[in-house]
């Protein structure tokens, strides 16, 4: 197993870690009040970095909170400005620190896709860990992407999904099963206990897009130790929500199958920059120019109750 070095910020609240030569990845976020880890840990013995278009993300760790640009899902060269590998360039790069402090950390990185320069600063504040985002053409011709960010949150059986009130309907756009019926539809959210996660051997994998929202705030509920966790996002930036809900239903084969919550702001609902282009929903970015948005990770003190912490969801939009 390769071995990575790893960068810890640290206050009364919370803990992370954060590794920079696996995709610039936080792969820790752990409550210090109750000990809860809020991410996934990977299960890969053997995590394979090779940067390039044929990389799969189930060979890298595939876990914590990881970055997909300029797309999800691979796109092939009939996409305006060539191929994109399976969630993007970032995840599979060593990522360059330039700042560190106590409680803060600066990372970037180069796409080899597209011409994007990205930066992320990662820092620890009162109120929980804010990740500002930085993402750059250094081209000099126009180029579009998508993005999504991708936290992968641990589950049990019996947590809970706390998504914004305008948000009442959810296209589905994968489904393992299709219990949930065909690719395209719209199902109610939260329908029969939709928002209320499996056991891990449930074998189900869904994933489903928001439309357009301003909320900008959403979370997971962790039932057993009565915390949660809040996900604040630029909603002008990133107006969709992404919701991945796989209770040992992906990868497949005989590798350890993921348990796991993503819930995913993002710039388009769509799952590749393809599909994005093809909505006129990618963004774009002309020569030189550049795009800045922030997301925060806001663990709520323990021995609040659902309801409470659905309210604190549908406190001030940003």
């Amino acid at each position: 197993m390769t071995t990575y070095k790893g960068f810890a910020l640290s206050n009364d609240c919370l803990s992370v870690q954060i590794s920079p030569e696996e995709g610039g990845r936080i792969s820790s976020l752990q409550s210090k009040v109750t000990g809860v880890e809020f991410l996934t840990q990977s299960t890969n013995r053997h995590i394979r970095l090779e940067p390039g278009y044929d990389a799969q993300f189930q060979h890298g760790a595939c876990a914590g909170i990881e970055e997909c640009l300029p797309t999800v899902g691979a796109c092939d060269d009939r996409t305006a400005g060539g191929p994109v590998p399976d969630h993007g360039d970032f995840w599979q790069l060593s990522w360059r620190v330039t700042e560190q402090s106590a409680d803060r950390i600066v990372l970037s990185a180069t796409g080899f896709s597209r011409p994007l320069f990205f930066q992320k600063t990662v820092a620890l504040r009162d109120v929980g860990l804010s990740i500002r985002y930085h993402v750059q053409n250094i081209a000099e011709t126009d180029t579009s992407f998508l993005y999504a960010c991708h936290p992968l949150f641990a589950v049990e059986a019996g947590d809970r999904i706390a998504l914004p009130s305008e948000i009442n309907t959810l296209q589905l756009t994968y489904s393992r099963t299709g219990c949930l019926g065909q690719t395209g539809n719209f199902v109610s959210w939260p329908g029969e206990g939709l928002d209320t996660v499996l056991p891990n051997n449930a074998e189900e994998a869904d994933m489903f897009y928001s439309r357009q929202t301003k909320t900008g705030r959403c979370g997971l509920y962790r039932t057993r130790s009565k915390q949660g966790l809040i996900l604040s996002y630029s909603s002008g930036v990133l107006p969709y929500l992404g919701l991945w809900l796989c209770y040992g239903g992906w990868p497949g084969g005989q590798s350890p199958q993921q348990y796991a919550v993503a819930i995913e702001p993002t710039t388009a609902p769509c799952n590749t920059l393809k599909q994005a282009q093809a909505a006129r929903l990618a963004r774009l970015l002309l020569p030189g120019d550049h795009l800045d948005w922030e997301l925060t990770f806001q663990p709520t003190s323990s021995g609040i109750s659902w309801q409470e912490f659905q309210n604190l969801i549908e406190g001030e939009a940003r």
